[in-house]
């Protein structure tokens, strides 16, 4: 069981291919707590619509988070991981 699409695969392929796995291997697939049916026309339409969403919504979140970056490095704000040890701690660690 799956509690949502996007936590089963990053893209549409991916969906695909998992559920077609998954199907050959006679594994009933549940999302959120409606059962996929491979065999049904509907339910592979729903099942693409979804997997179509979930990538979409992975792709907005990308799309911002790097939109976000980007303005807070031109505001002087994005500096990445900070060190451990300041600059006088190393020195003397270097010593060692």
């Amino acid at each position: 069981m799956a509690t949502k699409l996007d936590r089963l695969a990053r893209s549409l392929p991916d969906a695909r291919a998992i559920a077609d796995e998954l199907t050959a291997r006679s594994v009933r697939l549940s999302l959120g707590g409606s059962v996929y049916d491979p065999t049904d026309a509907v339910g592979r339409l729903l099942f693409n619509v979804l997997a179509m969403v979930a990538e979409f919504e992975a792709d907005l979140i990308r799309l911002r988070t790097r939109e976000g970056m980007k303005v807070a490095k031109a505001k002087g704000h994005l500096r990445g991981k900070q060190p451990k040890l300041s600059r006088r701690q190393e020195a003397h660690h270097s010593c060692l």
